[in-house]
């Protein structure tokens, strides 16, 4: 049957598709992507009129959202997403521009449409239009999330706020056994899930190389992440089991105590300080990028959580320059350790490889320009890499961070990897933007590789 449907559709044949280069078959997912996104803009806009004309009554609908529901058996959150879409782009021309033109990610059109959406925040929609719809088809959609959360946390400090107090305030946590079955859910702050989250996913680690050691010994070589003995589902829940165990053995966590990194803004910090002992500073601009207040990971964080920490935890200065990139730490080294290893995993959240997201805190810090080839051991010349693409580089290809802080990735004949080959156009001037040291490196990078 697919056989059949899928050439109607302008999809290659499987046989087809093994034949074609990398940069080809990007270039064909990008322009079915592009008609997506076109259509997608369509239908919000679509139902967007019909409700301001009141077009759904026609058939005895109460709403737009029933019409869509009814006429193209939507689900209730669907019809509502596409209503809250075409709502943003009727308010932002430079928004229904980009998606008729396929510039504009369906993904991030929804998110985008969710923030507009907060009533509290109405006051600041002109003045930030250009940076929100921009930043959309400039940053990797988890970044351009993460953006969203900081504008709306600035732009509605004091609802922000209160959905942060809200959440630990709300915070429950149930336990039942039913039947044969043990059930937990727990939900409360963010500010307290980070600290769980990474005695949790250090849990994890520990039963995945229990299972690889023990296939090591069984399969020897041939050991490969699809011959373990346990899902990862199943070692997550060993994992918790572990946690509980351990707790009842001793009120102190086995090993070291997790570490947590807050990454704040000299500004915003003294900012929400002044606001605790008293005083009434004047509102943050909401459209500044140096305004942040989130973990390594890119969890926000409400900042009052973070003075908390900041009064009872262990603080470090990170320091970042204007693109957001952590200035050297200064040491002459051939590996990247101590502080220069942490301010370089402070400056990514995740492996700067196109489409990989695991955490930094899982990855290796690596030389964008190699240490072999006079790469310098500096923070502008650094990014974590998890261990596969750390070795996948080796093979050609070449990784180098613009002005700006975003990472390019070329294959070996100089073709760019992912979404940017097509969103950026790369002009003369750009490889000379900032100092005189980071042209410098950016010239060796291309011929060095």
């Amino acid at each position: 049957m697919s056989s059949q449907v899928l050439p109607n559709l302008g999809v290659p044949g499987i046989d087809e598709l093994a034949a074609m280069s990398a940069t080809d078959l990007a270039a064909l997912a990008q322009e079915f992507d592009a008609e997506r996104r076109r259509v997608e803009a369509a239908l919000a806009t679509l139902v967007q009129r019909v409700d301001m004309a009141g077009a759904f009554t026609g058939d005895g609908h109460r709403s737009a959202k029933a019409w869509g529901r009814a006429t193209c058996n939507w689900s209730g959150g669907e019809a509502a997403r596409f209503l809250k879409a075409g709502r943003m782009l009727a308010k932002f021309d430079s928004a229904a521009t980009a998606a008729a033109d396929g510039k504009l990610g369906v993904a991030q059109m929804h998110a985008l449409a969710a923030a507009v959406a907060n009533p509290r925040v109405v006051e600041h929609l002109e003045e930030s239009e250009e940076l929100l719809v921009s930043q959309a088809s400039v940053l990797d959609y988890d970044d351009y999330v993460t953006m969203l959360a900081h504008w709306e946390a600035l732009a509605d400090a004091d609802g922000a706020h209160g959905d942060h107090e809200r959440a630990h305030r709300e915070r429950q946590a149930h336990m039942s056994i039913v039947g044969d079955r043990v059930y937990l859910d727990a939900t409360g702050s963010a500010a307290a899930g980070v600290s769980m989250l990474e005695v949790f996913e250090q849990f994890c680690r520990s039963e995945f190389l229990a299972d690889w050691d023990a296939g090591a010994v069984k399969y020897g070589e041939a050991m490969a992440p699809h011959l373990m003995e346990r899902t990862n589902g199943q070692r997550a829940f060993d994992a918790i089991q572990a946690i509980f165990g351990a707790a009842a053995v001793s009120a102190a966590m086995p090993g070291s105590e997790p570490v947590i990194n807050i990454v704040v803004g000299q500004e915003l910090f003294e900012h929400h300080l002044r606001r605790v002992l008293g005083q009434r500073p004047e509102p943050l601009d909401p459209t500044n990028p140096a305004h942040i207040c989130e973990t390594a990971d890119g969890v926000v964080i409400d900042p009052y959580d973070m003075l908390v920490a900041a009064t009872i935890g262990h603080v470090r200065r990170i320091v970042l320059d204007s693109a957001g990139v952590v200035i050297d730490a200064g040491r002459k080294q051939r590996l990247f350790t101590g502080a220069l290893r942490d301010a370089i995993m402070l400056g990514n959240r995740r492996c700067i490889w196109p489409g990989c997201y695991r955490p930094a805190s899982q990855c290796e810090a690596d030389h964008t320009l190699p240490y072999a080839n006079t790469g310098p051991t500096a923070a502008r010349n650094g990014g974590p890499v998890c261990g596969h693409h750390n070795r996948w580089k080796t093979r050609g290809y070449r990784t180098w961070s613009d002005p700006n802080g975003q990472w390019h990735h070329y294959r070996p004949d100089g073709s760019e990897i992912g979404w940017r080959a097509n969103a950026l156009v790369l002009e003369e001037e750009l490889f000379v933007v900032g100092s005189e040291e980071q042209a410098q490196l950016v010239e060796k990078d291309w011929v060095g590789v």
